[in-house]
């Protein structure tokens, strides 16, 4: 578990600072996202729920959301890991297409907490076209990740070999 905790707090530092660089009309790709979803998929919905909390956790400190983060990050984990019951998929645009659509919903899960924290309501839908950019390049680089990662990576580690 801490090694994927420290996977996460590695995802939220090149979230934070290399992923401005890789921009797209305003829009950055969402690496925890694809960290929290590979992960939620491959442990289950109550270990993936606990990295979860952890990394929104730590995206709402350093975006001062008021907790927005965690309640979204937290329910896509539990999403991701309750789907890994009934899902088996080593294609990776299914994959790269299941984790954008996750984007999709925590952004609309992130914009209804906001809105009952006080922000205006139409602020998540003015922000919907930023998010289906979000998705897409999100989609897009986790696809990378992965074919990178089966032709480069050969070494399974714990959680791949015993799930």
């Amino acid at each position: 578990m801490w090694p994927t905790i420290g996977w996460v707090v590695l995802a939220v530092f090149a979230q934070t600072v290399l992923a401005p660089y890789l921009q797209y009309r305003g829009t950055v790709p969402s690496l925890v996202t694809i960290a929290i979803v590979l992960y939620g998929l491959r442990v289950g919905a109550r270990r993936a729920a606990i990295v979860g909390i952890i990394a929104g956790a730590i995206e709402d400190a350093l975006g001062g959301t008021g907790g927005a983060w965690t309640i979204a990050t937290t329910l896509i984990a539990l999403g991701a890991g309750t789907v890994a019951r009934g899902f088996f998929s080593d294609v990776f645009p299914i994959l790269g297409a299941l984790i954008a659509l996750t984007v999709l919903v925590r952004d609309a899960i992130f914009w209804f907490v906001m809105s009952l924290q006080g922000y205006p309501p139409g602020l998540g839908t003015a922000h919907f076209h930023t998010a289906v950019v979000q998705a897409v390049i999100t989609g897009v680089i986790a696809i990378l990740y992965l074919v990178a990662r089966s032709r480069f990576i050969t070494d399974r580690t714990d959680v791949e070999r015993y799930p």
